[in-house]
């Protein structure tokens, strides 16, 4: 009787890593390292200019690694914004969601931001130079992602604010939301230019200072009085 052929093992696509072999390795943390260095080098040196080849020797990786996890450096890019604003949006509608006498959303909203700003103080200049004026394709992927889904939170927020007169009932909305986020996002992106003249740098001091300012220095002008 013939001895039976063993079956011969499956061949894996050449550049995929087996799921075993990522687990084995600290899955998440491939990830986590991933996002940790495409933040950084992007940051730093600006999307356009920044390699997957690179993106890998620094995440200490293959290349195919960045394509298992984000398919490509434009999906690595959305999934380093959206580890920022995914979290901002939670935020957000949680703040949309409590009863108005809850407490005061403003101040809340303006906590919101600096403390995003505080923990990536890369982001405001990061999204003056690749969004607002890199490429168009970008610009409107970004709008699309996510101011579209936080201006819809944020404006009726705004506007219940002043319904409750915990600010003034004349307040423009949408002129409010620019003025907090520039109040917000100003002294990160100058402070390469300001911070030795004016004797700040962006450490958790200054955040805390800067939140206290902010809050009442707003809040004083939208109520017509001190918070």
């Amino acid at each position: 009787m013939p001895r039976p052929v063993p079956a011969r093992p499956r061949r894996r696509r050449p550049g995929r890593p087996a799921r075993a072999a990522l687990a084995a390795r600290g899955d998440d943390a491939v990830r986590a390292r991933l996002l940790r260095v495409a933040q950084e080098l992007f940051a730093a040196h600006g999307y356009a200019a920044v390699s997957v080849r690179a993106l890998a020797r620094a995440a200490h990786v293959s290349p195919a690694m960045i394509a298992y996890y984000f398919r490509d450096k434009a999906g690595l890019l959305d999934a380093v914004l959206d580890d920022v604003f995914e979290r901002v949006i939670a935020q957000l509608e949680r703040l949309a969601a409590a009863p108005p006498a809850a407490g005061d959303a403003t101040s809340g909203l303006i906590r919101l931001y600096l403390e995003t700003f505080s923990r990536e103080p890369w982001l405001p200049s990061f999204l003056v130079r690749e969004v607002l004026g890199g490429n168009p394709a970008l610009r409107a992927r970004f709008a699309k992602r996510f101011p579209a889904r936080i201006a819809p939170l944020v404006l009726p927020l705004l506007r219940r604010e002043a319904a409750s007169g915990r600010l003034r009932e004349d307040l423009d909305p949408a002129l409010a939301v620019l003025s907090v986020l520039g109040m917000c996002a100003f002294p990160y992106l100058v402070q390469p230019l300001l911070g030795p003249f004016l004797g700040y740098r962006l450490d958790e001091p200054f955040a805390r200072r800067l939140l206290d300012h902010t809050t009442r220095l707003f809040l004083e002008g939208a109520r017509g009085e001190t918070p």
